[in-house]
């Protein structure tokens, strides 16, 4: 009889809070290469910055979503549960 394997942890998806925390992360270093650019009169740290904003858009769209429900959260103001189906929000 062969052995049963088990089966590998499911991927360890960040909540609402974690993903807030890494686009806050990633807002300084974008807006900072804005500065850098106009400073400097050089496309190329705009293209930097351009690149951080696509990925916090990316991590918006993907994290920021009720764990319960799956529904988008509100994208302004503090959240602390979902409107839709008022689970708190870690």
């Amino acid at each position: 009889m062969a052995k049963k394997e088990k089966a590998p942890p499911a991927p360890r998806r960040w909540t609402p809070r974690q993903a807030q925390g890494i686009i806050g992360r990633l807002l300084v270093p974008a807006i900072l290469l804005g500065v850098l650019a106009v400073s400097l009169r050089q496309v190329w740290p705009l293209y930097l910055a351009f690149g951080l904003w696509v990925v916090m858009a990316l991590i918006l769209y993907k994290y920021w979503r009720c764990p319960k429900c799956g529904k988008t959260l509100p994208k302004t103001g503090k959240t602390f549960e979902c409107p839709r189906c008022g689970a708190k929000i870690d």
